[in-house]
């Protein structure tokens, strides 16, 4: 234990040896800076560095000027405004270019159509009523129900009529009926359905789709017609029954014929001249298209 040295700790100790060897090694660094990198040093030079005083200087962003910030809004201003007053400018012109005489004059054709218009309007009321008082009581006409073979039905007249060519080019009489905003076109007619499809299915190629059997219904309807036209259309009634039912008496044809009123509509006078052409047929089959042609004149003329 005597053997051991003694730790002795130094206070207070005199710190001039330290400053001057900091003192040596800082002459010793700018010795070699001047040396080797900056040849023309000052001894008196002193290395500082300078901190900017004010550190938001950096962050400071630049406030956008009025103009720059509402140039768009501004032109889009001005540029509307120039417009409409340009607009303004020429409808003001045209409205006081125009001549008031002639503004007066419009007015006054106007009235004047307007004065004519109800006239007329009053005279076509006196006609219908006399027509109407010299026609006397409506006509009812028959309601028919018979079965058709039906080579197609459209939504356009055009297609129809270009089936109808197609069945002409093959000896193939056929007819178009409109109704409902289709067009049906149709090669066949009989009484009941049983008839209807055998006729089609004997009568017709097999290159042709055609469906026998459809039933055709036309409604019965009011008709205004003459005391004489009401008889004689009630004749025809009875003739297109029999012609239905497939009997063809030239002898009734020719009497209803005969017993035609002097003055009839265009359309009746077009039905009787189908009818008359019935009596000329050979080919049954075209003898039915006929008898469709007829019965689809005289729907029109009860749907007037």
């Amino acid at each position: 234990m005597d053997n051991k040295k003694q730790i002795s700790i130094q206070i207070n100790q005199n710190k001039n040896g330290s400053t001057k060897h900091s003192s040596t090694n800082q002459s010793t660094l700018e010795d070699y800076i001047r040396e080797n990198h900056h040849p023309m040093m000052d001894d008196d030079q002193v290395f500082k560095r300078k901190y900017t005083p004010d550190s938001s200087a950096f962050n400071q962003s630049k406030k956008p000027s009025f103009w720059s910030k509402y140039k768009s809004f501004i032109i889009s201003a001005c540029t509307a405004i120039v417009i409409g007053s340009f607009l303004g400018l020429i409808m003001l012109k045209i409205f006081v270019d125009l001549d008031p005489e002639e503004v007066a004059f419009e007015q006054q054709n106007t009235s004047n159509d307007q004065a004519v218009s109800a006239t007329s309007d009053q005279s076509d009321e006196k006609g219908n009523t006399t027509a109407n008082a010299q026609e006397g009581e409506a006509f009812q006409s028959q309601a028919f129900d018979f079965f058709v073979t039906q080579a197609g039905v459209f939504t356009n007249q055009s297609a129809a009529q270009q089936l109808v060519q197609e069945l002409q080019e093959d000896q193939i009489e056929s007819m178009v009926w409109s109704r409902d905003e289709n067009f049906h076109v149709f090669v066949g007619l009989k009484s009941t359905h049983e008839a209807s499809k055998q006729f089609t299915s004997s009568a017709f190629p097999s290159n042709y789709e055609l469906y026998g059997g459809k039933e055709w219904h036309i409604e019965s309807a009011s008709i205004s017609l003459s005391e004489e036209e009401k008889d004689w259309l009630a004749g025809l009634e009875s003739l297109l029954e029999e012609m239905i039912e497939g009997n063809l008496d030239e002898a009734v044809i020719d009497q209803w014929l005969a017993d035609q009123p002097s003055a009839v509509s265009e359309e009746i006078q077009a039905m009787s001249k189908e009818i008359e052409s019935v009596k000329t047929e050979e080919d049954e089959q075209a003898s039915q298209v006929t008898l469709l042609k007829i019965l689809n004149q005289y729907e029109n003329i009860a749907n007037e």
